[in-house]
Parts: C-alpha cells; structure tokens; sequence
C-alpha cells in the first residue's frame, strides 16, 4: 500500500457511518490487510481481507482487542511495535506470526499514526502483506544456490584430498573445509573401536583458544547412552542444545560436554559391515539450530573422507604387501633351505642296518619334522604350544582308547626356532619307548610333566609299568641326536635308567615362554583300525609331483590295491573315472595350479570313496577326509579302507 493508499484512510474511517462507502472502494479491493486500531488497542475497522484471513465476518473482528483476535502468541511478537505506533512513531514490522485461527504467516506490517491535531495519538493505521510466498521462494532460491556452491566445494574438496596419502591428514584437511564453511567452534572425524564403546578422533579443526581432542581414545557412552546408542545404530544425531535434550541433558552426562565447552553438535555416524566404524562430528559452544542442508553436508563430507582414506589405506595396503611379498619369499626360501639341509642330514646320519629299519627310522624322523611344521604354519611361525606339540608326536601311543599317555603342566610357547628340535627329542624318547621302555608292552605307560623352575622350564619324562631299563653301554644314533638337538635348545638333558622305567628330565634356558593362548592344536583327522583291508582295491592316485606319486603307489601296492595311474592333471583323471574300473582315490588338492574339486565331484556322484592328501595345512575342504603330507603308509592304508561314501 503507497502513502498515497494510507492519506484516503483517515477521512474514509473518522465516521464510521461511512463504513459501507469506503468498504465499496479501494480497502476492500486490495488483498492485504488494512485496519485501524484505537488507543484501547482494538480493532475499530478490518477490510475483507480480514475475514479471508481470519475465516470470520469482520463485525466479529471490529471492536476486539488485538489480543483476542491475534491471540497471545502473534501479539507478543508484535507489541513492541503497536507500542512504538501508540508513542507516534511509524513503524515496520517484518517476520513469522502464528495467529489464532489463521496459522503461521510471514508478513510485512506497516505501522502508522493516526495523530489528532494537537498531538494526541488516537490510534494507529496497519497495512499487513503476506509474504510468505516470497520468503519461500527466497529461501529455495537461497537454498539452490548453498547446494550448488558446497557441491563445487566437494569436487574441490575430493581433489584436494586425493594428494593426502595418510588418513589423519584427510580428516584434517576436510574437517578445516566443513569448520569454514558451517562456521563452528570445532569439527573432527573419529573413528570407532570393533566393540562400538571406544573413539579416537584422529583428524580435527578447531577455533583459537579450543582444546586438542586428537589422541586420547573417548568412552563414547559418557556423552550420553541414549546419544551413542543413536551413533550405533546409523542415526544422524543433532542436538540444537546439550542442556535440553533428552540424549545428552542426564545429570551424569553433561559435565563431558561441559569440559569441552560443547553446548550444540551435529554427528553423523558411518555404518560398515554392520557396525559403527566411524563419524564426523562438528559443534558449537552457544546452542544452534541445525539447518537440514547443514545436516547433510557433514554427512556428504564424512562419506568423502570414508572414501578418500580407503583409497590411502588401500595405496598403503599395497605397498606394505610389496614389501610383505618380497619378505616373504625371502623367508620361505630360507626356511625351505634350513629343512632340506635337516632332512638331507638325517638321511646321512640315519645308521643303515638294512632297508626297512632304514625306511622306518627316517621316515620317523621326516615325519617329526613334519608335524612340528604344521603347527608353526598353522601359528603362522609364530610358535607352538608345548601340549600340542607333545599331543600330536604321542598320539600314536593312545591307540585303542587307552590312555597310556599322560600330559600335564602349564600353557607353554615353545619358540618357532626350537620347535622342530625340541619335536625331535620327544621323537626320539618316544621311538626308545616303543621300541625298548614301557611303550613297548600293553601294560607300560607314560607320564610327560613340565613346570617352571626360576624362570626354566623343565619337562619330566617319565615311564612306568615297562620292561626294566639299565643304561645303553653303547650311544646310538637316536641318542646322539636327542644330545644334539638338545645342545640347539640350549637344555640340559638328564637320564635316569630306574627299574621302573626311564625317567629324563629336560631344563629349557631358552626357547620358551609362558602362555601359548590361540595356538591350541588343530583338530586331528580322526583314524581307526582299518575294518577292512585294500587287497584286490582299484584305487586311483591323482598326484602331481613324480617322486610323490611313486611312493604313494608303492605304498598302496605293498597293501594288495591295484593302483590306477597315478595321473598329475585333472583332465587325465577325469578320462580315468570314465572309463576306468575305481573303489577308491587318492587326490591331491592342487595340481599344477589347479584344484582337483571337478575329480572330487566326479567320483562322489559315482560313490566312489576318496581322501584329499595336501601339502596344505588349512585346505578349507569339507567333503573327505584330509591327510597332510608327508604322511605314514598306516595312515593312509588305514583312511582309505575305512572311507565311505554318498551319492551328493
């Protein structure tokens, strides 16, 4: 309304007999809201745009107090300026009102005068014009124009973070970007423990004169349960102000908020996998209402540095496993080398009496070796437990459930380098014990105790119920090797030749620690008795490796089976199972490269009964029974006789 509208008022409203003229001209013809109020503050004339506003008849409005036709809320908004209208002042009056009976409203109001000649203030003309309309399409137009820019940002933002390579300095460089732009107190990016209870924030900005909170892990349920259970869960928590709401207001919370000076906060949290791993958090010491676009650009940030340190973690990831591959096969290299020396040494130094002694003895010694290996792989060389490693080379003296082993003693780490020295010495007392001591007849048993005596460890070997024992009047080769690896373990060796049965007591000075927790045994392929021989048996060897595949069919032929091939790819066995006569397989796991699961296939859906035997000490393979080279001939006999099998 123009000045020129508010001049034609005050001669229009002085008679209100004239009511029904003025309403027929200009004030009812325009949509806003033209009105007079008097001294006493109530309405003496409203135009037709108040009845649309108000959806009553004006006569229901005219002669109300502002008060009861604004109702209280919209009034107190607007008192100062009725106040400042009734003092003579002309006035403007721009926001949100909430009128009774006609809702929430943004308008301009213009307030002005009605001054009598002698400078009374008679009343006041008001002109209200809904701009609600206007003020959405400003705040969308505003909106826009926020998005736009902070997407330009996040390609920004996603450039300047590929040159970072470490995921600290990502944090840092995009919590400064977010800090600047939302224009908080502090931002930070944290990352949460496997449990969900602990949180390291490691990359942050903060304003001058704020604490450092890069460092130290935070319990996350001291800034509130209710507020963390939220994070957990993949909620978006904002909290406007810590004091009321009702996450973070517990008595017994709001100090950790006070210590950091934290009164409002955004945190949107990250869920991989399931799990909370990590959030970005950004805060702000006076309370604030958080903007839902304020929201969701901490929440576009976060995924940036999600994805940004991924890659510098990946980049990372591969650099290390460059350096871990060369290691690695440097490692292996060496160790391969330090077993064929020691296997190359036994069979010089293995005393030939003739050839199955000879078979015998080695094949023993090989298969100590063996065994210790596989408990250091499955430890990833990391060491062994002294009672898996005395189970798995006694285990062959518990046989038809009787328990003529005993172990006892505390858990034990028995360090990789002394591992297959200390597997030799247990070989050796065992082999003496079957051969000559109380593992020798059906009633003698065995007693293997170990505890730590000033800081060494001490084994007590000790056999009962055998044939008397004197002491040899000549060493032999197993002796002097029991001496030998015994001087590498740095232990002192004793022997005690009683009537009763030997008693050997082994101090350890070095080569073991207390404690072998994660580094049980593995589970043992289960054997029995064989129910029935292989005798007359066509039995298939899918084997690669020449040398192997010889003895095996060696072995098998001693045992009555008719061995079929060997065969050293998958193809060929697969022709084999086709047109060849087979009871039973034996298959190795990877043949040049390639698994051997089509030949496994093929023969359970012919029933035919098979064993996997591996180099590998973990196959991950569920479908037969699995032997781990090298292996015994008795072991193998026995599987394969005792194998079953179904149609899948």
């Amino acid at each position: 309304m123009t000045d020129d509208a508010l001049s034609l008022l005050p001669s229009a409203l002085k008679s209100p007999d004239r009511r029904d003229a003025f309403s027929a001209t200009m004030a009812d013809a325009v949509p806003i809201l033209i009105g007079y109020v008097d001294a006493d503050r109530r309405y003496r004339f409203v135009n037709r745009a108040y009845e649309t506003w108000f959806g009553v008849r004006r006569e229901a409005i005219e002669g109300r107090t502002l008060l009861e036709v604004m109702g209280e809320a919209a009034y107190e908004r607007v008192r100062a300026h009725v106040d400042g209208a009734l003092e003579g002042r002309s006035l403007t009056f721009e926001g949100e009102l909430t009128y009774a009976g006609a809702g929430l409203r943004h308008v301009e109001a213009r307030y002005v005068p009605d001054v009598a000649p002698g400078g009374a203030v008679l009343g006041y003309y008001v002109l209200v014009t809904d701009i609600s309309a206007r003020k959405r399409a400003e705040a969308e137009l505003a909106r826009l124009l926020v998005r736009e820019r902070r997407r330009a940002l996040m390609l920004d933002l996603g450039r300047l973070l590929r040159e970072e390579s470490e995921v600290a300095a990502i944090a840092d460089r995009a919590c400064c970007v977010l800090a600047e732009q939302l224009g908080v107190q502090r931002a930070g990016y944290a990352e949460v423990d496997q449990a969900g209870l602990l949180t390291q924030i490691i990359g942050e900005w903060r304003g001058e004169g704020v604490q450092q909170l890069v460092g130290p892990p935070f319990v996350l349920n001291d800034f509130g349960k209710p507020m963390s259970d939220d994070l957990r869960a993949g909620v978006q928590v904002v909290i406007e102000d810590v004091r009321e709401d009702a996450r973070t207001r517990d008595p017994a919370t709001l100090p950790a908020y006070g210590a950091l000076d934290i009164l409002a906060f955004v945190a949107v949290p990250l869920i991989k996998a399931g799990r909370l791993v990590s959030y970005l958090f950004v805060c702000q010491e006076v309370p604030r209402a958080w903007s839902a676009d304020e929201v969701a650009f901490v929440g576009d940030v976060v995924e940036l540095i999600w994805a940004a340190g991924a890659r510098a973690r990946g980049d990372a990831a591969l650099r290390q496993a460059e350096e871990t591959e060369r290691l690695l096969i440097r490692e292996i290299d060496h160790r391969a080398k330090n077993v064929l020396a020691v296997v190359q040494s036994l069979v010089q130094l293995t005393p030939f009496v003739d050839k199955r002694q000879y078979v015998t003895a080695l094949s023993g010694r090989i298969g100590s070796l063996a065994r210790s290996h596989s408990l250091l792989s499955t430890a990833r060389w990391t060491g062994v437990a002294l009672q898996a490693l005395l189970e798995q080379e006694l285990e062959p003296y518990n046989a038809d459930q009787e328990a003529r082993v005993a172990l006892a003693g505390p858990p034990v780490l028995i360090r990789a380098e002394a591992a297959q020295s200390l597997g030799l010495v247990v070989h050796e007392l065992a082999t003496n014990a079957s051969k000559y001591g109380a593992l020798s007849v059906p009633g003698g048993a065995l007693e293997v105790a170990w505890a730590w005596e000033d800081g060494t460890l001490v084994l007590d070997w000790r056999e009962a119920g055998g044939p008397p024992t004197t002491a040899p009047i000549h060493r032999g080769f197993g002796s002097t090797l029991i001496r030998n690896a015994g001087k590498q373990l740095g232990a002192t060796l004793s022997h005690d030749w009683r009537t009763e049965g030997l008693h050997c007591r082994i101090a350890l000075s070095r080569g073991a620690l207390p404690g072998a927790v994660g580094l049980e045994r593995p589970a043992a392929v289960a054997s029995a008795a064989p129910e029935a021989g292989l005798r007359n048996q066509r039995v298939l060897v899918v084997e690669d490796e020449a040398l192997v595949a010889m003895e095996l069919a060696r072995v098998l032929s001693l045992a009555g089976a008719q061995v079929v091939g060997p065969v050293g790819d998958v193809a060929e066995a697969l022709e084999l199972i086709e047109t060849s006569l087979i009871d039973r397989a034996v298959l190795d796991v990877n043949l040049g490269g390639r698994m051997v699961t089509p030949v496994a296939k093929a023969l359970a859906e012919r029933a035919i009964p098979f064993v996997y035997l591996t180099g590998y000490q973990e196959p991950g393979l569920d479908d037969g029974p699995v032997l781990h080279k090298p292996t015994t001939p008795e072991a193998l006999v026995s599987a394969l006789a005792n194998r079953r099998a179904e149609p899948v």
